[in-house]
């Protein structure tokens, strides 16, 4: 499964996806453009895809902003699981499979 992180941040009141262009919301005034989102996360995905977000150290330290960014990470979690049915499943596998590894080192 492909993995992608995006690291989030604050820039000029706005919340921004670092490397994403065209996709911001801005602080004072949040509206999310949802065609604006799908364009900018989504819409090159051809296959199943975690989508990471990381936000920057300014981000966690404006709690508006930082409450703003916990909903848009949920909305994209959602959407992922949406597109890539039985994620939940195959995390769960991983997680199960990394915890083996970690057993069988010790």
């Amino acid at each position: 499964m492909a993995q992608k992180t995006y690291r989030v941040g604050l820039k000029d009141g706005k919340i921004a996806i670092e490397g994403v262009d065209g996709f911001s919301i801005a602080v004072e005034d949040p509206k999310l453009n949802v065609g604006k989102l799908y364009s900018a996360l989504f819409a090159d995905v051809n296959e199943p895809t975690t989508i990471t977000f990381e936000p920057a150290i300014e981000l966690k330290q404006d709690r508006k902003a930082f409450s703003f960014f916990e909903s848009l990470k949920k909305i994209v979690d959602g959407a992922c699981e949406k597109m890539n049915p039985g994620l939940a499943e195959i995390a769960k596998k991983a997680e199960g499979l990394d915890a083996d590894d970690e057993a069988k080192r010790s």
